[in-house]
């Protein structure tokens, strides 16, 4: 890492002073959180909360058959869900971006009204909604996500519009899809988008080795044109062990599709990687290396992101990167870490970093986040790297 570091901010600084415009496009989920706990007792002026899960679950056991009132007390009500915790990362770090999610239908829930700036909310639907009980030991976590079984390919073309949908990928130099295993349709969804706007806008010949989107399908890749920038498809499947062998096997197929396109990366969690690797082979793989390559092999994928309890991998082809979490880290806020992760890797993509340098810069944008509890804004990550040169105890190893 600390290799990695001195270049990365001379990318990030030189990416500042030049002000280009980056643009991107996320979706599609979004949440509102109601942090909440359970009341005890009520004695005067004082409150007395429920302070373990064990507690409240031998307090509930003994009050079956029973008519009880539970008195909550909220905390907090927040912003949450992949999407717009990725678009508002992004934003902070200067990326313009449409953030297309269910942040509340007709109009735009309140909530949404902190995230940054340089987002361009289009909200399809009402927001899906959880409540969290906090403890000691624990959260419990109840979420309620029927908002999201209308999401579909013909629903979401039809609430945004195909015509709006065609110039924000044309304009956008990365796609990030997130969140698959909580929206039913998001295979419909993320198909539809490849064959009735990605397809359509990218050249049309045969042996291109890279391709590009062009409104004119004849018109040769030129960088230095306005959208003729080369494409980069960012993934998140989620928590897939909530869907079938045939679902998951479907979307990774779906994803390779993409890879006659543009740049596809997946972005994953160990847990998440091996269940993969188990539902396809018949056998476990201890080494997390293999269950990646694996995956890369079968699937066309150009790169896998894998981010573990504390530390994080880039696997391509021929090549793995390591990058070792901070340890001693103070985290001031859980929620929203795996988000800032993937908006550290998104924005290293659409820099074309190096290898290295992007899995770092994911890294650290999810470690300034945890040790801040709020998404760095660019000048703000800058400093932070700054000061990671001096006393960091991340290692980058290459194989």
């Amino acid at each position: 890492m600390k290799k990695a570091l001195p270049n990365l901010i001379k990318a990030l600084e030189k990416h500042q002073s030049a002000g280009k415009s980056l643009k991107a496009i996320v979706g599609f989920d979004a949440y509102i959180d109601t942090v909440q706990k359970i009341i005890k007792t009520k004695e005067q002026n004082q409150t007395v909360y429920f302070e373990t899960i064990s507690e409240v679950a031998t307090q509930l056991s003994e009050l079956s058959g029973k008519n009880t009132k539970v008195q909550l007390r909220p905390l907090e009500v927040r912003m949450s869900g992949n999407a717009p915790i990725l678009a508002n990362s992004l934003g902070a770090l200067s990326i313009k971006n449409v953030c297309i999610a269910t942040m509340g239908y007709p109009v735009v829930n309140s909530v949404f009204e902190e995230i940054h700036r340089n987002c361009e909310l289009i909200s399809i639907a009402s927001p899906a909604k959880i409540n969290i009980l906090e403890f000691n030991d624990g959260k419990l976590i109840f979420a309620e996500e029927s908002t999201f079984e209308q999401l579909t390919w013909s629903y979401v073309a039809a609430l945004a519009g195909i015509d709006n949908l065609s110039r924000w990928v044309y304009e956008s130099s990365l796609l990030a899809f997130v969140n698959w295993a909580n929206i039913k349709h998001s295979t419909d969804i993320w198909k539809g988008f490849l064959e009735n706007i990605v397809v359509n806008l990218a050249p049309i010949e045969a042996n291109a080795s890279t391709k590009y989107f062009s409104r004119n399908k004849f018109q040769q890749p030129d960088d230095d044109v306005f959208g003729m920038r080369h494409k980069n498809f960012f993934f998140d499947l989620a928590n897939i062990s909530k869907r079938t062998k045939e679902e998951i096997i479907e979307v990774l197929e779906l994803i390779s599709k993409y890879a006659q396109y543009g740049r596809v990366s997946l972005s994953m969690n160990e847990d998440e990687a091996r269940y993969i690797f188990e539902l396809t082979n018949d056998h476990e793989e201890p080494d997390l290396t293999l269950v990646t390559q694996n995956l890369l092999s079968k699937y066309h994928i150009k790169q896998i992101f894998v981010h573990t309890s504390q530390d994080a991998f880039l696997v391509q082809k021929n090549h793995v990167y390591e990058v070792k979490g901070n340890r001693t880290i103070h985290k001031r806020i859980s929620t929203g870490e795996r988000d800032n992760f993937n908006a550290g890797i998104c924005f290293g993509l659409m820099l074309d970093l190096l290898p290295e340098q992007t899995l770092a810069l994911g890294m650290a944008n999810y470690e300034a986040y945890a040790s801040n509890g709020v998404s760095l804004e660019l000048d703000e990550l800058i400093k932070y790297l700054k000061g990671l040169v001096k006393e960091f105890n991340h290692e980058v190893i290459s194989e």
